[in-house]
C-alpha cells in the first residue's frame, strides 16, 4: 500500500505571468526576415511538499503539497530567413536559436528539496535550491581519481569512513577540512544542470534546374545529464552491460588519474561505496548537434513524361540521424535527445529511397 498524504483543502491552480516583446521584420525586399521575441514568465503558488515540524508525526514523503514555490523565466528566442534565387538556381536557408534561463525564485522558506534522479536507484540526486535552475543535478565535485603518491602522503580525504585507494574518485570538499578528515554529505554541491542553456535548429532547401536538395539538423549547448546507472550499475548491482569507454578505466597498468572510470572492485568490497557516491564522474557533457534529416531529388523533366499521362516524376533519398557531433567523446553510444539516468539507443541511422508519381 502506497503512503497516504493529508489533504490540502485549500488548493488553488497555478498563476503564470507572462511579458514578453517581439518584432517581425523583412529587410532588401524579402531577401532577409526574421523574428525576435523577449520573454519574462512569472509562475508562483507551484505545488510543493512543503516541511512541516517532526511533532506532525508524519515523513517528508507524506507533508501536504501546498501553493508556496514560484519559478522565474527569462529568455531570447530569434528566427532568421534569407532566400534567393540567381538564374535556375534557388535556395531557402533558415536557422532558429533560443536561450532561457530558468531560477527557483522562492521555495517559501522550505529546507532545499533533494531527489533521486528517477531510474537513478538511489544514486543521482536533484536538488530544488533557491537562486539555482530546475534540473540541477546535487553531489560531490571530483578532481581525477588519487594516485598512489598521494595516497602514501597522505593527501586524501575519507568518506564513510573508508580510506580510498590509488584509482577511487578524488572527491573536492566544499568546506575547509584537513587531510585525511571525512567528507560527507554537507560537502555535496551543484555539479550539473539537464536544461540547456542554448538550443538551435537550422534548414536548408536548395533547387537547380530538376534537383532538389534539403537539410535539417539541430541541437543543444550548456547541458548536462547524468547516466549513473551505466557507470555504477554494469559493476555494482550485476544490471546492464558496460560500455566501450569503460576500456579505459583505472588499472594497475594503467594508472592514469584522469581514466574514464574509477578502480573497479568486487561487489562486496567497502571501496563500491566510496565510488558510488554521486559525483561528478558520472555527469556528461549533453551538448550536441544533430543532422536529422537530409533529402536529395530529381524531377523527371515533364517532356519525357507528359507522352504518358504523368503529370510529375521525382525520385528522391532521404537520410535520417546521418551524423551527430557529441560534446562528450566517451559517449558516443548514446542518444543525446534523451534525458535521464537510462541510456537510450541512438536514434536509427536510415537511409529510403522513394518515388513520387502524379497522374
Amino acid at each position: 500500500m502506497g503512503e497516504i498524504k493529508p489533504a490540502n483543502a485549500s488548493l488553488s491552480w497555478e498563476k503564470v505571468a507572462l511579458m514578453n516583446f517581439g518584432v517581425d521584420f523583412s529587410l532588401w525586399n524579402g531577401l532577409l526576415s526574421g523574428t525576435a521575441e523577449y520573454y519574462l514568465k512569472n509562475t508562483s503558488d507551484i505545488l510543493l511538499a512543503y516541511n512541516v515540524p517532526f511533532e506532525v508525526g508524519i515523513a517528508q514523503s507524506q507533508s501536504p503539497s501546498q501553493n508556496v514555490a514560484k519559478v522565474r523565466n527569462r529568455g531570447f528566442e530569434l528566427a532568421l530567413s534569407h532566400r534567393n534565387q540567381i538564374k535556375k538556381f534557388s535556395y531557402n536557408i533558415g536557422a532558429n536559436f533560443s536561450i532561457n534561463s530558468n531560477k527557483i525564485v522562492d521555495l517559501a522558506s522550505s529546507n532545499n528539496i533533494i531527489n533521486n534522479l528517477s531510474g537513478g536507484h538511489g544514486v543521482a540526486k536533484y536538488i530544488l535550491k533557491e537562486g539555482e535552475s530546475i534540473g540541477s543535478f546535487y553531489g560531490f565535485k571530483s578532481d581525477g581519481l588519487y594516485t598512489q603518491e598521494e595516497i602514501d602522503a597522505g593527501r586524501y580525504y575519507k568518506y564513510g569512513g573508508i580510506i580510498p585507494n590509488a584509482g577511487d574518485t578524488k572527491f573536492v570538499p566544499q568546506r575547509d577540512i584537513a587531510w585525511k578528515e571525512e567528507i560527507n554529505d554537507d560537502d555535496r554541491t551543484i555539479i550539473g544542470c539537464e536544461v540547456p542553456k542554448f538550443t538551435y535548429g537550422i534548414n536548408l532547401s536548395m533547387n537547380y534546374a530538376n534537383f532538389e536538395l534539403s537539410a535539417f539538423g539541430q541541437g543543444v549547448s550548456g547541458a548536462d545529464v547524468a547516466f549513473e546507472v551505466y557507470q555504477v550499475h554494469p559493476f555494482f548491482h550485476g544490471q546492464d552491460n558496460p560500455r566501450k569507454y569503460h576500456l579505459g578505466r583505472w588499472t594497475t597498468s594503467n594508472p592514469n588519474p584522469h581514466a574514464n572510470y574509477p578502480r573497479i572492485y568486487t561487489a562486496n568490497d567497502p571501496h563500491t561505496a566510496y565510488n558510488r557516491a554521486f559525483n561528478e564522474y558520472q555527469v556528461f557533457d549533453a551538448d550536441y548537434f544533430r543532422l536529422k534529416t537530409l533529402t536529395l531529388g530529381y524531377n523527371i523533366p515533364k517532356s519525357l513524361i507528359n507522352q504518358w499521362g504523368i503529370t510529375s516524376l521525382k525520385f528522391y533519398i532521404t537520410g535520417e540521424n546521418l551524423l551527430t557531433l557529441r560534446a562528450d567523446k566517451k559517449m558516443k553510444d548514446f542518444d543525446p535527445e534523451t534525458a535521464g539516468s537510462t541510456i537510450q539507443a541512438l536514434g536509427t541511422k536510415s537511409l529510403a529511397f522513394g518515388v513520387n508519381l502524379s497522374f
